[in-house]
C-alpha cells in the first residue's frame, strides 16, 4: 500500500520531518527504541531497517497514527484527492482483475461442491466493470474540478456520483450474500479462503472510499 499522500516518500521523509508534521508519531519511533534526537535525520525507511521491521509495517503504523490525530475533515482537499487516487482508485483497479481470475479458478475447480458460490466470477467481473467506468467518470468530471479548491460549479455531477455509489454498494451487498459474508466453508482450500479474505478487504476499502467522498469531500463543493 502507498502512503505518500499523507507521509510523503518514506525514502525521503525523515524522522524529524515526520514528527514535525504529526508529533504523535514520536511514540511509534520510540516503541522501536529509536533515539529520535540522534536519528532525526534518518529517513523513515532507514528507521525501519534499523528497527528490523519491514518498511511497509512502519509506514502503516505512522499512517494510522497520522489519520487518527489529524481528522480527515481537516485534511487539505488536494491531499484528500491524492489519498483517494492512490490508496483507493489505483489500488482497486489493480486488485479486481486478479480477484476475477481467482474467482474463476475457484468456481471452476470446485464446481461440484454445493458450497461453491455460483456466479461469483460474474459478480466480481461486473463489479470491476462498474467500478472502472465509475472511476473514469468521477475523475474526469468531478475530482478534477475540485483540485486546488476550485470554486464549486453547479454542473459538477455530484448527485450522479452518489447514485453510482449506491449502485456499487448494492453490488457489494450481493457479494456478501453470495459468500455468506465472506465466511469460507470448513473444507475450503487456501485459494478459496484467500479469495474471501481479499474480497472482504476490498469491500471494506470501497465502502470507506464512498464515505470519504460522500461525507467529507463532496460537501465542500455542494451549494
Amino acid at each position: 500500500m502507498r502512503y505518500q499522500s499523507v507521509l510523503g516518500n518514506c525514502n525521503e521523509t525523515t524522522i524529524g520531518g515526520m514528527i514535525k508534521q504529526c508529533p504523535e508519531t514520536y511514540t511509534v519511533f520510540q516503541s522501536y527504541s529509536l533515539d529520535v534526537s540522534t536519528d532525526r535525520d534518518k529517513t523513515v525507511q532507514e528507521a525501519a531497517a534499523q528497527a528490523g521491521v519491514p518498511g511497509k509495517t512502519l509506514c502503516r503504523q505512522l499512517f494510522d497514527v497520522c489519520l487518527e490525530h489529524k481528522p480527515l475533515e481537516d485534511m487539505e482537499t488536494d491531499t484528500l484527492l491524492e489519498l483517494l487516487h492512490t490508496e483507493y482508485d489505483a489500488a482497486h483497479l489493480e486488485q479486481l482483475p486478479a480477484l476475477h481470475r481467482l474467482a474463476r479458478k475457484i468456481e471452476a475447480v470446485h464446481r461440484a461442491s454445493p458450497d461453491v458460490p455460483q456466479g461469483i466470477t460474474r459478480a466480481v467481473k461486473q463489479l470491476e466493470q462498474t467500478l472502472t467506468d465509475h472511476i473514469k467518470r468521477e475523475e474526469a468530471h468531478v475530482l478534477s474540478r475540485m483540485e486546488h479548491d476550485k470554486p464549486p460549479m453547479p454542473e459538477t455531477p455530484i448527485g450522479q456520483m452518489n447514485e453510482e455509489h449506491d449502485a456499487i454498494k448494492l453490488q457489494l451487498r450481493g457479494l456478501r450474500e453470495l459468500t455468506n459474508h465472506y465466511k469460507a466453508p470448513e473444507a475450503a482450500c487456501r485459494s478459496w479462503r484467500r479469495l474471501y479474505d481479499e474480497l472482504k478487504s476490498l469491500d471494506f476499502s470501497i465502502s470507506e472510499q464512498i464515505y470519504l467522498e460522500r461525507d467529507i469531500l463532496f460537501p465542500r463543493f455542494q451549494f
